[in-house]
């Protein structure tokens, strides 16, 4: 039984699902959370003396923080720029960053359809996870943000890039998902072909107004089920009861 930590600044939403699965499936680790605070650097070095199985980081600075801390990084975590999972690799620690993998998961999953518009505040971390769909549209807070996020994608999946929520009506017409990040969430742009894929909660009224919705603690599932693959476990996402 190695144990397996999930790092935090105020409190865990990972825990409790991440637990559950464990225990459930018997699986040889024994998950638990702890508040790290400014005791990163002392944490990750823990790790291989006290042979954990790996730390997941949940929060956004933490897993900025980590990027320095570990000698090896895979390539997806080099690229975003960011680690949310360490694990033990010999006497040294490997990074990964696994959230835009579990969303190229989930993308290919539910076969969503080929044109994306992004919505809400940009995330370039997760840009990766957009390589597998045929065009990706972008609703941004100005242009050089815009034009820097959409670089990371492939030139043929590239379309355009406005800035403003009310120029965003073209681009909404013209795709088949919409990924939500957060922010205003003008229903007017909402369509009943749409599948909306949200990474922060919508109003209600939202519901009604499109083909099919997607929660943010679906992106949850997928996230948990890559980091225990990269531990050497398979569980589905569907294991993960998040709520």
């Amino acid at each position: 039984m190695k144990p397996l930590v999930v790092l935090h600044q105020r409190s865990s939403q990972l825990l409790s699902p991440l637990l559950t699965a464990t225990v459930g499936h018997k699986l040889p680790l024994h998950a638990y959370a702890a508040e790290v605070g400014s005791g990163l650097v002392a944490a990750l070095a823990g790790l291989v003396p006290l042979g954990f199985a790996g730390a997941v980081l949940e929060d956004p600075q933490l897993r900025l923080d980590a990027l320095k801390l570990v000698g090896a990084l895979e390539p997806e975590a080099r690229e975003a720029g960011r680690v949310d999972l360490v694990v033990p690799e010999g006497t040294r620690l490997r990074g990964y960053f696994l959230e835009g993998v579990a969303l190229a998961n989930l993308l290919h999953r539910y076969a969503f359809g080929d044109r994306v518009l992004w919505l809400g505040p940009l995330r370039p971390e997760l840009s990766g996870g957009l390589r597998s769909v045929a065009r990706v549209a972008l609703v941004a807070p100005s242009f050089p943000e815009g034009d820097a996020f959409m670089a990371r994608i492939p030139s043929p999946q590239r379309g355009d890039v406005v800035v403003g929520l009310e120029r965003a009506e073209p681009l909404a017409r013209h795709s088949d998902l919409i990924l939500y990040t957060g922010g205003p969430l003008p229903l007017e742009l909402l369509q009943p072909y749409h599948t909306l894929l949200a990474l922060q909660p919508v109003p209600k009224e939202a519901y009604r107004l499109i083909g099919q919705y997607i929660g943010p603690e679906e992106l949850q599932r997928f996230h948990l089920s890559v980091i225990l693959e990269a531990l050497g476990f398979a569980l589905p996402p569907d294991a993960f009861a998040v709520s």
